[in-house]
C-alpha cells in the first residue's frame, strides 16, 4: 500500500474555535470554560502546584520589636507534572466523492467539519466525566449526595444545598468558589423548584421562565461569576449501529469550584484544572492564538490506495485536574 511521505498542513483550512462557535454553542461544549486551556512550550514537562495549606497562613503577630525582625513566611510548594497527548481524526476525501459534489471546496468543507466535531466531542466527553468524577471527588469535604432531589420540587432546597457546599470549598482553599457547572437536564428542575421559583418571581426579568433568566437569578444569589450549562450530546452506539444518544455532562450532578483563566500553570490561586495544550515550539497553529481562542491544526495527505486525499485534525493536549480541594461535587441532584 503506497503510504504518505509528507503531511501538509492545511493553514486555509484550519481555524480557531472562535471561528467554529456557531456549531459549538449549538451542541452547549462548556470543557475549555470549565478547565480553561491553557498554552505549553514543552510536550510534557513539572511544574509547582501550592499546597493549599499554605495558600492562607495562620494570623500572625505582626508587631516588631525595637531592634527585631519582622515575621516572614512563604509559600510551600509541591510538586506535579504534565504531559500532552497527541489527540487527532482523520477523514478520507475521495476522488469519487469531489466528482459528486462538483468542486473541492464544498467536499473539503464537509469533511472538515465532520473532523474538527469529532475532536471537539472527544474533548468535551473526556472533561466531563473528568470533573462529574466521583472516584477524584470523594468524602465527605469534597462530595455530598443529595438526600432530596431538586427534582423533587415541592421539597427540594437547592439554596441550601448549594449554601453547604460553597462552605466546603471555602473550607477547603480558604476562597469563595466563582462558579456552578451544571448539565442543562439538571438546570431545568432545578428551575421548577418552589423556592427558586419565588425568587425568580421578584427577579425584574421580563421572562422569569426563561433559562437565562434562571443561570442570572443563581448567578446574583450565590454571587457566582460564571455559571456553565451543558448540553451536549453524544452516540453511545457504533457507526453503523442505530443510533442511542446519551448526555455528556451526568444530569445528576452539578459542581460548585472555583476556576481561573490565567496564563501560568504555577498560578497560586487554587482552580480545579487546566487543558494543557502543547503550543509546537510556540507556533499559533495548534494551541493557543493571539486572542486566546484554542486551535485545532489541519493537514492533509495523499494516499493513493483510496484513490483520495486525507484530511487530519489534531491537538496535542491533557486533561489536567490540579486541585480537587477547589471543588465540591453534588450527586443526586436529579433523581
Amino acid at each position: 500500500m503506497a503510504q504518505p511521505s509528507t503531511a501538509i498542513t492545511r493553514f486555509d483550512l484550519s481555524l480557531s474555535y472562535q471561528e467554529f462557535s456557531l456549531r459549538a454553542n449549538q451542541k452547549k461544549f462548556i470543557g475549555l470554560k470549565v478547565l480553561p486551556p491553557i498554552a505549553v512550550g514543552l510536550q510534557s514537562a513539572d511544574f509547582r502546584k501550592v499546597k493549599v495549606a499554605s495558600l492562607l497562613g495562620p494570623v500572625e503577630d505582626t508587631t516588631r520589636a525595637p531592634k527585631g525582625e519582622y515575621s516572614r513566611s512563604s509559600y510551600e510548594w509541591g510538586k506535579d507534572n504534565y504531559a500532552t497527548t497527541d489527540e487527532g481524526v482523520e477523514e478520507v476525501l475521495d476522488d469519487r466523492t469531489i466528482a459528486m459534489y462538483g468542486n473541492e471546496i464544498n467536499a473539503e468543507r464537509i469533511h472538515r467539519d465532520r473532523a474538527i466535531n469529532r475532536v471537539l466531542q472527544a474533548l468535551e466527553d473526556e472533561i466531563a466525566k473528568a470533573v462529574f468524577n466521583t472516584t477524584t471527588w470523594t468524602g465527605a469535604g469534597l462530595t455530598t449526595a443529595l438526600g432530596t432531589p431538586w427534582s423533587t420540587a415541592g421539597s427540594a432546597t437547592p439554596i441550601a444545598d448549594i449554601d453547604a457546599a460553597i462552605v466546603k470549598v471555602e473550607d477547603g482553599i480558604g476562597k469563595t468558589p466563582n462558579s456552578m457547572i451544571i448539565s442543562h437536564f439538571a438546570l431545568r428542575k432545578l428551575s421548577r423548584v418552589t423556592e427558586i421559583q419565588d425568587l425568580v418571581k421578584y427577579s425584574g426579568h421580563v421572562d422569569p421562565k426563561s433559562a437565562a433568566a434562571i443561570v442570572q437569578v443563581v448567578k446574583d444569589l450565590f454571587q457566582f461569576d460564571n455559571v456553565f450549562v451543558g448540553d451536549g450530546f453524544k452516540n453511545s452506539n457504533d457507526e453503523g449501529q442505530t443510533a442511542s444518544f446519551s448526555r455528556m455532562w451526568d444530569k445528576t450532578m452539578c459542581m460548585i469550584c472555583n476556576i481561573i483563566t490565567s496564563d501560568d500553570m504555577e498560578d497560586p490561586e487554587p482552580t480545579i484544572g487546566r487543558v494543557p495544550m502543547w503550543n509546537e515550539d510556540n507556533a499559533q497553529i495548534p494551541g493557543i492564538d493571539n486572542d486566546g481562542t484554542p486551535n485545532l491544526i489541519m493537514e492533509e495527505y495523499r494516499e493513493e490506495a483510496r484513490r483520495g486525499g486525507i484530511i487530519r485534525a489534531r491537538m496535542d493536549r491533557q486533561i489536567k485536574i490540579i486541585h480537587k480541594e477547589a471543588g465540591h461535587l453534588l450527586t443526586s441532584v436529579t433523581a
